[in-house]
């Protein structure tokens, strides 16, 4: 590209030349006239005039013809500059665009050095890479040979544990034979022993009260026959037994270490209706404590129910036919039944007598609130349908005061405590409780709209 530029101005050049040269010709041509028109007037006098004008119009005309030819000439010369000037113009204007055509392509060049050195760090980056995924494969292949050796020692090992289970299968058909062996001769032991420890509770138990001891000394008559010691002691004289009800014998101070025994190693039955469970000794007294079906009073008053009933039939009972409890009437049980703590309720004043009580359930556990008139006292508990260990899981607050302070900011009489279990006496739940005075109950008293006297509770049941 270079050598192209150089060349087109070096043809500049020579046209510029050829035009300064013809104009040197035209100026020397027109010296030239000037002389000979001088040198024509200077030989005016030596010739003859018409001679003269004519070789000086033929001069003239030739002269004439010459500057035209030279002009024509020179304007040919001008209109081939100027074009040479044009195509100079064109030239440098191509030159110009060959300069831009060339910095741009030292521009792309280096772009493209700098391409090639980024692509020279890719390549290496590249490199780096496909070493890394070379280690992996190795690494995936070395974990393949890896898991390809684990398969084939699990597959070992299945198959060893395939034999494993089928020697386990027969054994566990052995097994089950001896186990359906052993349940049959379990049946037939079960079977044996209840008909022994039947017989032997028969043989042991009192012809009198028709029960069987649960401790010694057991009286024996001289033929062996067995009574129970409160039939024999009984302080009621007709009840003691003085002569053996099963042979009519004297009854003596004879003891038999052979029937306690027999009491300390048989099952017991469950006494409490509905029950019927057998139990060891030792259970057997502390099954009696905390058996859902033993004989317990009902809780309301006893002026108002006295009856004695199965544990399990209490709530119940308490629910139907209790005239001691508010529970029976309609709608009252699903009102105060609801669940919720604290409660508040609403209950006539005992200043003068026992009022009627009434059943809670609170978390599946059932309570009995009891409102006793005492001598010189009114007296509030709570009772849980259970056992006094169970109590203990339990804190109840009683709190008693005006039927319209709710919030309870004004007079109040609280108690904070364990509830009393539902096996207390009650001449012993009178003694427990909140407790009340006659002058402090006055004060919480107070008259409705039907002019009756009432007082607020509000109890707090919570699990500790």
């Amino acid at each position: 590209m270079e050598d192209n530029s150089d060349r087109n101005q070096g043809e500049g050049e020579t046209e510029n030349n050829n035009y300064n040269e013809l104009n040197s010709k035209n100026k020397e041509i027109l010296k030239r006239s000037e002389e000979m028109l001088t040198s024509t007037v200077l030989e005016k006098e030596g010739k003859n005039w018409d001679e003269k004008q004519n070789d000086k119009q033929t001069m003239i005309d030739e002269l004439l013809s010459k500057v035209n030819v030279l002009e024509k000439e020179r304007n040919d010369m001008k209109t081939d500059g100027d074009k040479a000037e044009e195509e100079r113009k064109a030239i440098k204007k191509e030159r110009d665009a060959v300069r831009e055509e060339r910095d741009a392509m030292k521009e792309e060049i280096k772009l493209i050095i700098k391409e090639n050195e980024v692509t020279s760090e890719e390549n290496d980056a590249l490199k780096e890479e496909r070493d890394v995924i070379t280690k992996e494969r190795d690494a995936i292949k070395e974990e393949k040979d890896l898991i390809t050796k684990e398969k084939d020692v699990a597959i070992e090992e299945n198959d060893a544990l395939k034999e494993e289970r089928k020697v386990i299968s027969k054994e566990r058909d052995v097994m089950k034979l001896d186990n359906e062996t052993l349940k049959s001769e379990k049946t037939a032991l079960d079977t044996k022993y209840t008909a022994l420890t039947s017989t032997l509770r028969d043989q042991v138990e009192c012809p009198v009260c028709l029960e069987v001891p649960t401790s010694g000394p057991v009286p024996v008559c001289p033929n062996g026959h067995f009574v129970c010691s409160k039939c024999k002691d009984s302080h009621c004289p007709t009840r003691r037994v003085k002569h053996c009800p099963t042979c009519r014998v004297k009854m003596f101070s004879g003891k038999s270490l052979l029937a306690v025994k027999v009491i300390e190693n048989i099952q017991h039955a469950c006494r409490n209706e509905d029950c019927g469970k057998f139990f060891p000794l030792e259970e057997y007294k502390l099954h009696l404590t905390s058996c859902l079906h033993r004989t317990v009073n009902c809780p309301s008053p006893n002026k108002f129910c006295s009856r004695k009933m199965s544990l399990s039939k209490v709530y119940d009972h308490i629910l139907e036919d209790c005239q001691g409890s508010w529970n029976n009437i309609r709608n009252t049980n699903m009102m105060f039944n609801d669940g919720k703590s604290p409660k508040y309720l609403g209950f006539p004043s005992i200043l003068k007598v026992s009022r009627k009580g009434l059943a809670l359930k609170w978390n599946d556990q059932i309570f009995y609130l009891n409102n006793e008139k005492a001598p010189d006292y009114s007296v509030f508990s709570l009772e849980l349908f259970g056992t006094a260990l169970e109590c203990k899981d339990y804190v109840v607050s009683i709190t008693v005061h005006r039927t319209n302070d709710e919030d309870m900011k004004g007079k109040v009489q609280r108690f904070t405590g364990e509830p009393l279990p539902i096996d207390i006496e009650q001449v012993m739940r009178k003694k427990n409780g909140l407790m009340v005075g006659t002058n402090q109950m006055e004060s919480l008293t107070v008259n409705d709209e039907k002019k009756d006297l009432r007082i607020g509770i509000t109890l707090d049941i919570k699990k500790q």
